[in-house]
């Protein structure tokens, strides 16, 4: 009997995580057009170029500035409402950001890529609130989720680029697309189950849960520090190469057309692993799946070292994009698994705000390497830090048993 119900448990466990996978398709659709352009826009309304890529830190630092906020928001009145809350915070995001550039603002448009930021820290909850509803399958519910973007990366950047002509001012268009996308996403998430608007139990961590461990105890848990410390990697590495990576590419000879085919092939790499991964995740192990993420962010890191020929490049972000799905999966998941469900409120907002503080540090540290040579010394970096992470990851292991 177990092997005839075992499916259907196992499709009732990732029920939610499939209603969650068009809300991050969205997310990651509009996202997107600031992944590609973001970079490109600051260059151009900048006051100088130790400037160009503030605008897209912001997003970062927005991200871990109303982290706690969300946390707190969704302990009170559940994921459903705060997944709607903060989709719209992206329309009025995309709107600021085409009025920026239409009338020519740098730092109005700073202000509507931090708000994109408050978007980013909804939508990181999009796979917790998938794993707590999965009863066992934690790990395939977040990459279920994570997987829903891959249609929004295939054609995000190039819907990006797109749009951009389609209005008198370049780029205003597109980030109106950001506005559109938002408001799209408002109203998906307002039909999501029921079960999704009850605060969930835990999640703020000022209401004291009986037989909850103290958060000394919690993070005490090497698994939860390697969960965190995967994560943390897979955000610097990706951020900054990411965020470098266009600049970097127009300044190699190579053309805008090109430098957005990056964005998309690197998207792609975010998001197209999940479906194979949710398939596997469980039988192979979060450890397993990280050490191979980590493994090809190297990869990127020597083809960034190698060579500024176009093969090179392209696959460095790549690599960097499959090496950050599968890193963020595998930590995610390793930490999803170090706490129950009353619990969540100490760990959650803690994880994703280291998260997000390295993505900016990834981020900012990329304005300063956006050249042809800083493209080489951050392939160097990215390569000393796979080497940090394993010895870290090995140690803690070691330290579990």
């Amino acid at each position: 009997m177990n092997t005839v119900s075992a499916p259907t448990d196992r499709r009732a466990d990732l029920h939610i995580a499939r209603r969650l996978a068009p809300s991050q398709a969205l997310y990651v659709f509009g996202s997107s057009v600031d992944l590609t352009l973001t970079g490109i826009v600051g260059n151009r309304l900048a006051p100088g170029r130790d400037l160009a890529t503030l605008p897209f830190s912001l997003i970062s630092a927005g991200t871990v500035v109303s982290t706690f906020l969300v946390s707190r928001l969704i302990g009170r009145h559940g994921y459903r409402a705060v997944f709607v809350t903060v989709a719209g915070v992206a329309l009025i995001a995309g709107v600021i950001s085409a009025m920026a550039v239409q009338t020519g603002s740098f730092w109005l448009f700073c202000l509507g890529t931090c708000l994109i930021g408050v978007y980013n820290a909804g939508a990181g909850y999009y796979r917790y609130a998938a794993a707590d509803a999965s009863g066992g399958a934690r790990a395939a519910a977040i990459t279920t989720v994570l997987a829903g973007g891959l249609v929004a990366a295939l054609i995000g950047p190039f819907l990006a680029t797109w749009a951009a002509h389609v209005l008198p001012v370049v780029y205003v268009a597109s980030y109106l697309l950001v506005a559109v996308l938002g408001g799209l996403a408002a109203v998906w998430n307002s039909t999501l189950p029921g079960t999704l608007a009850e605060p969930p139990a835990g999640t703020d961590s000022h209401t004291p849960i009986v037989g909850a461990r103290s958060r000394t105890e919690l993070w005490q848990q090497p698994a939860l520090l390697a969960g965190v410390a995967t994560t943390a990697f897979a955000a610097v590495t990706m951020g900054s190469m990411m965020t470098a990576g266009p600049i970097a590419g127009v300044a190699m000879g190579h053309t805008a057309s090109e430098a957005a085919f990056a964005v998309q092939l690197h998207m792609i790499g975010m998001f197209a692993p999940g479906f194979l991964v949710a398939r596997v995740i469980d039988r192979l192990g979060e450890r397993i799946i990280t050490v191979t993420g980590v493994a090809l962010v190297f990869l990127a890191g020597a083809a960034a070292i190698y060579s500024t020929a176009t093969w090179s490049f392209l696959t460095a972000m790549l690599a960097v994009g499959v090496g950050w799905n599968l890193a963020y999966s595998g930590g995610s998941a390793m930490i999803a698994a170090s706490y129950r469900r009353a619990e969540r409120g100490k760990v959650q907002p803690v994880a994703e705000a280291i998260t997000g503080t390295f993505q900016v540090i990834g981020s900012l540290t990329a304005g300063l390497l956006a050249t042809v040579q800083g493209w080489r010394v951050l392939g160097i970096g990215v390569i000393l830090l796979c080497i940090v992470l394993t010895a870290t990851i090995t140690a803690l292991g070691r330290a579990a048993e």
